[in-house]
């Protein structure tokens, strides 16, 4: 993929990050009842998980922030050196990490979407 399309992908998920985040921040401060307290009761948080428009969201939170940072890396590394094999190491690198963090916090997602069983 063209660096310049991997660059809009990276501000169209900077985008998202921005409106996704900021709905993440107003549910856990002046939207959630009983304010930031209330918010991180252990059965809000267990209500919130198991609902799918919330469990929709963070999956989409998680893979903007997945994509958007590991692609942040990856562009300073490939700042550091110029090589082919530089390069090819850092894409590969780069790409396994994001991956892994994505799949764990999917699992998370998941697990607290069937209520702590997978």
């Amino acid at each position: 993929m063209r660096e310049s399309t991997l660059m809009w992908i990276q501000y169209i998920t900077g985008l998202g990050i921005l409106v996704l985040g900021a709905l993440h921040f107003a549910s856990l401060t002046f939207l959630a009842p009983g304010g930031y307290t209330g918010a991180l009761d252990y059965t809000t948080v267990i209500s919130r998980y198991t609902d799918p428009l919330w469990a929709a969201a963070l999956e989409a939170f998680l893979a903007l922030l997945s994509y958007h940072v590991f692609n942040g890396f990856r562009i300073m590394l490939l700042e550091l050196n110029q090589g082919s094999g530089w390069s090819k190491a850092v894409n590969v690198t780069m790409f396994l990490a994001a991956l892994v963090v994505f799949l764990y916090g999917t699992r998370t997602i998941i697990t607290f979407y069937l209520g702590g069983v997978v």
